[in-house]
């Protein structure tokens, strides 16, 4: 396994290191596809407002960390982890 899939798999997985998490999944898709409307918008020639972008994408990683947050209470504890 490379360095960056390692990295990836442990941004998306629980404690464990081997389940898939939704919420953690769900967000990264959401942040990709944030980034891709916006650079789809700019190719496009539609105006930017850098403050309405910053805005919104502080918005979706607050409700991303939320979201892995409340999930947080549902998974084993680290001692629980290495069974």
């Amino acid at each position: 396994m490379t360095l960056i899939s390692k990295i990836i798999k442990d941004c998306l997985t629980g404690i464990d290191g081997e389940t898939y998490d939704p919420a953690r999944i769900y967000g990264a898709l959401a942040v990709n596809v944030f980034f891709f409307n916006s650079m789809y918008a700019l190719y496009k020639g539609q105006t930017w407002d850098p403050v309405n972008y910053g805005t919104g994408f502080g918005l979706l990683l607050a409700a991303f960390g939320a979201a892995v947050a409340l999930k947080s209470k549902t998974e084993p504890t680290q001692a629980d982890a290495g069974k």
